[in-house]
């Protein structure tokens, strides 16, 4: 049985909503990881990266290595208040995605938008390839929350109109 475009973008919704929940337990750990052990990730990454890629002259290993020595305390101080953060904005706006309350979906578009704002001005200065792809991701996200709150919109006038 094949699906309708609306059977589609709810499928397509309730995935890209599930993904967002689970990676915002995740950032909520490793948030709460840096918080419990401030200082650790720094010293560690360069041995992680050895460990997957068995080169220490490898350009990601030197790279690692480089960017682990300039992690302070400060900066991971922050990336713990952000991770916490974004990752519970994460789940109440997924919760209420999951639960189809009415307030969820402008708010998931203003979370979603804001971050790709933060996302677009760190793209800016990094030129990331892999912030494009994770803004690529955000905005299709967002598209999808749009699309199915206008779904959800036009049901409930259909529902609401006298027969």
């Amino acid at each position: 049985m094949a699906m309708n475009r609306r059977q589609a973008v709810h499928l397509m919704f309730d995935v890209a909503v599930a993904l967002k929940v689970l990676n915002g337990l995740l950032e909520i750990a490793l948030g709460a990881f840096l918080v419990f052990k401030p200082g650790w990730i720094g010293p560690h990454v360069a041995d992680w990266a050895y460990a997957l890629l068995h080169d220490p002259d490898n350009w990601i290993v030197r790279a690692a290595t480089h960017w682990g020595a300039g992690l302070s305390r400060d900066t991971e101080h922050f990336a713990s208040t952000y991770l916490i953060g974004h990752g519970v904005a994460k789940i109440v706006v997924g919760w209420g995605l999951f639960r189809e309350k009415p307030w969820a979906f402008p708010a998931g578009l203003a979370v979603f938008g804001l971050l790709i704002v933060y996302q677009l001005v760190r793209f800016n200065h990094t030129h990331s390839p892999t912030l494009a792809a994770l803004i690529a991701v955000d905005a299709g996200v967002c598209y999808l929350i749009w699309r199915e709150w206008g779904f959800r919109r036009a049901e409930a006038v259909v529902s609401a109109s006298p027969r």
